[in-house]
C-alpha cells in the first residue's frame, strides 16, 4: 500500500494538468459550467486509467487495503484542494465550497467519491 500513497502524488499531475486542459481548450468555448462538467468526466477517466495501471503494477490484495487507499487519497486530495485554494490561490470558502455543489449542476464530488472508489473498482476488476 505504501506504492500507492506515493503515488497519489501522481493523481495530482492528473488532477492539475486536467485543470489546465480545461482552461486551455474547451471551457471558455463551453462555458464554465459545462467546462466544469466535462473536466469532471475527463478526471474520472483518466483516473479510472491510473488506477487500472497501479493495480496491475502494485496489486492490492484486499477490500480493506484498496478501501484504505481510496480512503486516503480521498482525505489527502481534499486537503490539497483546500489548503492550496485558500493559501496559494486565494480562493474564498465560498468559492471553494461552490464546487460541491451537485444541486448547482457541480459534478466535482463524483470525481471524488470514484477517487474513493477507484482502487476498489480496480482491484476486482483489473486483469
Amino acid at each position: 500500500m505504501r506504492e500507492w500513497r506515493v503515488a497519489w502524488l501522481g493523481g495530482v499531475l492528473i488532477g492539475v494538468g486536467n485543470g489546465i486542459l480545461r482552461e486551455v481548450t474547451y471551457a471558455p468555448r463551453l462555458g464554465e459550467r459545462t467546462g466544469h462538467n466535462v473536466s469532471g468526466a475527463t478526471a474520472i477517466t483518466a483516473f479510472a486509467a491510473y488506477f487500472w495501471w497501479l493495480q496491475r503494477r502494485w496489486p492490492l490484495g484486499s477490500r480493506g487495503d484498496a478501501l484504505s487507499v481510496g480512503t486516503q487519497w480521498l482525505v489527502m486530495t481534499v486537503a490539497f484542494e483546500f489548503g492550496f485554494g485558500r493559501l496559494v490561490a486565494k480562493q474564498s470558502w465560498d468559492e471553494l465550497l461552490a464546487d460541491y455543489d451537485v444541486r448547482a449542476g457541480r459534478t466535482w464530488p463524483f470525481v471524488l467519491v470514484w477517487i474513493a472508489a477507484g482502487p476498489e473498482v480496480m482491484r476486482r476488476f483489473a486483469p
